[in-house]
């Protein structure tokens, strides 16, 4: 006769979608303390007026301090109403690319922005090396949007090959800023492995998690910064265009780019002879030990179990994690012993 005898292991073992102490160090700054264009080691130009796949009415262009400046202490990108290469409204639209590229980290941009029906303002991020292929595949990050039909209200959005406004399908979210156009906000973004946050004055208002391959999360490869002010366009001229209100300006006080010096969890290894494989883990973790084991309870620090693994009565397997959030976990491993 066959008797089932079940251990659990309850271990102080800790499973991590990930974690890590973060002490960021500035990596990249513009404080705009100086006159005239641009610094140049730090800002390139997109330059045209094809409308850049959004209908926009304005030509970008390029070391012309009628549309991008640095007076006061502050960079000035200007959108004004006159014809210029074919368009009828120019402005300006600054690139980091080549001069600041970054994988991950904290960027913060100190800005005032315009408003005015058919004005749209932006700061926000594309990929460097588009290595997915071209929009939206290698993604984009809208650290802020605004249309000036829409005053108060800023938005932050990613978009990706299944998460995209051409299918309707962007992830983000929008928080009210009374007076974005009076007054000076910080526009945040912290970019991590595993997620995504958007802030206005150190209040977040949008989180997007990593999640499944490329197409769901293409943002573990280099990406750039752009500021610019588009005008019109499917979004931002979506209730018309007032000549009134020009020139209009986006001022900004400072743009600082900060990486963090990670200190990783170690790998904790207990007496019990059960070792956690990458710890902080990601997707897959491996867990070994020394009995032969049939199954992986997963808990909160709560105590709410989120998850049951099954497992082939190894005593190595192989957990896929991604569909955890990522949050610290404890795990209680069961191993089964037949006997006769």
């Amino acid at each position: 006769m066959w008797y089932l005898r079940i251990l659990s292991l309850a271990i102080v073992l800790l499973l991590f979608g990930s974690l890590s102490s973060q002490t960021y160090d500035l990596v990249w700054s513009d404080e705009f303390d100086y006159s005239g264009l641009p610094n140049s080691e730090k800002w390139g130009y997109d330059v045209g007026g094809n409308g850049w796949g959004n209908n926009e009415l304005q030509y970008y262009t390029q070391n012309r301090t009628e549309n991008a400046r640095v007076e006061n202490g502050h960079l000035i990108i200007e959108a004004r109403k006159e014809s210029y290469g074919g368009n009828n409204y120019t402005s300006a639209r600054l690139i980091t690319k080549g001069k600041g590229d970054w994988l991950y980290g904290k960027i913060e941009v100190k800005a005032k922005l315009p408003g005015g029906k058919g004005s749209w303002p932006a700061i926000w991020m594309l990929p460097t090396d588009w290595s997915y292929g071209g929009w939206p595949s290698s993604g984009e990050i809208d650290i802020m949007e605004y249309v000036g039909y829409d005053p108060g209200i800023v938005h932050g959005t990613v978009h990706t090959e299944a998460y995209n406004h051409t299918l309707g399908t962007q992830k983000g979210n929008h928080t009210s800023v009374t007076d974005a156009e009076t007054a000076f906000h910080v526009y945040t973004l912290e970019w991590t492995p595993d997620k995504i946050m958007i802030f206005v004055d150190e209040t977040k208002y949008f989180t997007f998690y990593a999640q499944g391959d490329y197409k769901t999360w293409p943002f573990d490869k280099r990406f750039h910064l752009l500021l610019n002010i588009a005008v019109g366009g499917n979004w931002g001229g979506s209730q018309g265009v007032n000549d009134n209100i020009f020139p209009i300006k986006m001022e900004v006080d400072y743009v600082r780019v900060y990486q963090d010096v990670t200190t990783s969890v170690n790998e904790i290894k207990k007496s019990t002879g059960i070792n956690l494989s990458p710890n902080p883990a990601r997707d897959i973790v491996t867990i070994s030990c020394e009995k032969e084991f049939s199954t992986v309870e997963v808990f909160l620090l709560s105590g709410q179990k989120v998850r049951d693994y099954q497992t082939e009565g190894r005593k190595s397997n192989d957990i896929n994690i991604s569909s955890l959030n990522p949050e610290v976990y404890f795990i209680i491993i069961k191993t089964r012993r037949a006997k006769l």
